[in-house]
């Protein structure tokens, strides 16, 4: 689109703003003394036989102090659970991924920006390992209806992975690592009384990365031996060995950051800032952080008056995720790898750290901040640290035995050209008569020379694949606005109209005149905004229908987060997507009717 076309849309665009650096209210220390004025709860009765239902009397609220409608969560050890909140990728199955970014792109001057090769801005890409069938009936229940499935929603599905809810806390450390000797073989499963109150519900720390790993393994080992039927299945199938069973482990470095920005629950532009969004009812940007994060509001970070506080004492993230900034930094699966021009490097040194502390001062703290910790500490013992904990994901095998099918599918289909444009038939795409040429050689060294360039041929495809989706997302929106940027001038030359009438009825010629240039340049634009929807509408066409209509389901989702255009640009990208495949077939528009349906009600 030319700069020409796009001077036409601006009344059409709407400029959406948040404050950052606000003062903190303080709540922090109000929280704090609530906190430790709260009365002692008192611990799980000790049972000598859990394993068989892990019935130890406990108190559900405190393990969820929070609730939401939909939460899911796993047992744990002695009567206590352990709550997830669940995240999802628009995708095309289990091989197809979302780009997004990582990090932040500090300017001179920024606080980090001497460290922008520790967090600097980069870019990654997602996607998730289950879909709603792989969830236990009760997971399934409560997730679905909170998930963007329509009748009409066939190219992309809802691919979901999980993340704990709350970061570990003393308590559920305890009650798992209290079965590891029983797992190993050496006696019965145990509940050992847990203090209660203040202390066992906050985080995990002074722990090293072995060590939350260990946890993850002996968590995942008591599930599968006692509660396997609760656990989500990739790729679930009728048959016991299909599909990968869910185990417990940390998240990945980006499974963490996306989740934490706020995921599916924000727009693209949200995503990319500094800080996920802290809404309040009724008031206008950003509130302030103290209320979402437990950090240090003392100047400069020095820590006074700071402490580690119970989960849950703070508001959550836009997908219900508490302490992701502040409280006990957290651990990730990911070791630490350099960042450099945008990428990282791959050596490696310690473990990755995010989202900070409760010593951190609030100009110090971002999203997408991370800090490298050695693995091992001077004197040789693994590295701990008093501010570092970590919460836990649910993963699951990414192949042989969850979705090879699909995957095997997915991956023949993402080198064809065919793929790309409608105008190419399958059996005369070059990368499937490369194949066959391949396949009918009795050259073994021309074979593999051939092989060779095949595949840079549809490692190339897939580049291009993934720039034109991208694309034609860009496009999608692009003509929602134009087409409602042509609804806006329609509404002005009506008004323009009416005044034209009123001032001919007054016999006031001056003002005659002046709507009536008005209107003539109003009514020029008009044909002109007209004219650059035509235009999107053949470029449209340059797609594949398939493209067209995953991208549309992406954009739709990312439209209807718009509080006050959304619905209308939703409507307007449906049209749009019903004009293209009409001009696809009849390679010409009608402008007088397609502004007709334009301006329909």
């Amino acid at each position: 689109m030319s700069r020409g076309h796009w001077a036409l849309l601006l009344p059409a665009l709407l400029v959406l703003g948040c404050s950052e650096g606000e003062q903190a209210k303080p709540v922090a220390a109000q929280a704090q003394a609530a906190e430790e004025a709260a009365p002692q709860e008192a611990p799980p009765t000790p049972s000598p036989q859990p394993s068989a239902a892990a019935q130890a009397p406990g108190t559900p609220q405190n393990y969820n102090p929070k609730p939401l409608e939909d939460d899911v969560a796993l047992p744990l050890p002695c009567g206590g659970e352990m709550v997830f909140r669940h995240v999802y990728i628009l995708a095309r199955g289990t091989l197809d991924d979302r780009e997004i970014s990582l990090g932040y792109p500090f300017n001179e001057g920024d606080p980090g920006y001497q460290q922008s090769f520790i967090s600097g801005y980069r870019r990654d890409f997602i996607n998730g390992q289950f879909v709603v069938e792989d969830l236990p009936e009760d997971w399934r229940s409560r997730i679905a209806p909170t998930l963007p499935i329509r009748q009409d929603d066939e190219l992309l599905k809802p691919m979901l992975y999980f993340v704990g809810k709350y970061e570990v806390t003393e308590r559920q450390y305890q009650q798992v690592m209290d079965q590891a000797p029983a797992l190993a073989g050496a006696g019965e499963e145990v509940c050992t009384p847990v203090a209660g109150g203040v202390m066992a519900r906050r985080p995990k720390v002074n722990l090293s990365r072995f060590e939350a790993e260990r946890f993850a393994a002996v968590y995942s080992a008591w599930l599968l031996r006692h509660h396997r039927e609760r656990l989500p299945i990739s790729g679930r199938g009728s048959n016991p060995e299909d599909g990968g069973v869910g185990f417990v482990r940390l998240p990945t470095e980006v499974e963490w950051e996306f989740a934490a920005r706020g995921g599916h629950a924000v727009s693209r532009q949200e995503l990319e800032g500094r800080l996920f969004p802290r809404r309040e009812e009724g008031v206008e940007g950003d509130g302030p952080l103290a209320d979402w994060a437990v950090f240090t509001q003392v100047a400069g970070g020095t820590g006074q008056g700071a402490r580690l506080l119970p989960v849950g004492s703070r508001k959550p993230n836009p997908l219900g995720l508490h302490d992701v900034i502040g409280n006990a930094a957290e651990m990730v699966h990911d070791p630490f790898q350099m960042v450099h021009a945008g990428r990282r490097q791959g050596t490696y040194g310690g473990f990755v750290v995010k989202g900070g502390n409760y010593l951190e001062g609030e100009m110090t703290l971002f999203t997408g901040m991370r800090r490298e910790y050695p693995s091992f500490a001077a004197d040789g013992s693994e590295q701990r640290n008093e501010t570092t904990g970590f919460r836990v994901a649910l993963g699951a095998l990414s192949a042989p035995r969850s979705r090879y099918q699909e995957l095997f599918e997915q991956w023949q289909r993402e080198g064809r050209l065919a793929g790309l444009t409608d105008e190419i038939e399958a059996a005369d795409d070059p990368t499937l008569l490369l194949d066959s040429i391949i396949a009918g050689s009795d050259d073994p060294e021309l074979q593999a020379r051939l092989a060779l360039i095949n595949e840079e041929l549809k490692r190339n495809v897939s580049l291009i694949a993934q720039q034109r989706q991208e694309a034609a997302a860009n496009l999608i929106q692009s003509a929602a606005l134009v087409a409602e940027t042509v609804n806006n001038y329609n509404i002005r030359l009506t008004n323009l109209q009416n005044s034209l009438n009123q001032a001919r009825q007054a016999k006031d010629q001056t003002a005659v005149k002046l709507y009536e240039s008005a209107i003539a340049n109003g009514r020029s634009a008009l044909d002109g905004a007209v004219s650059i929807y035509i235009d999107n509408l053949a470029t449209g066409t340059r797609y594949s229908d398939a493209v067209i209509q995953a991208q549309f389901q992406r954009t739709r989702q990312e439209l209807e987060r718009q509080p006050v255009l959304g619905k209308s640009l939703v409507k307007r990208a449906t049209l749009f997507v019903k004009h293209v495949g009409e001009y696809r077939q009849q390679r010409r528009a009608d402008p007088a009717a397609i502004l007709k349906e334009l301006l329909a009600p």
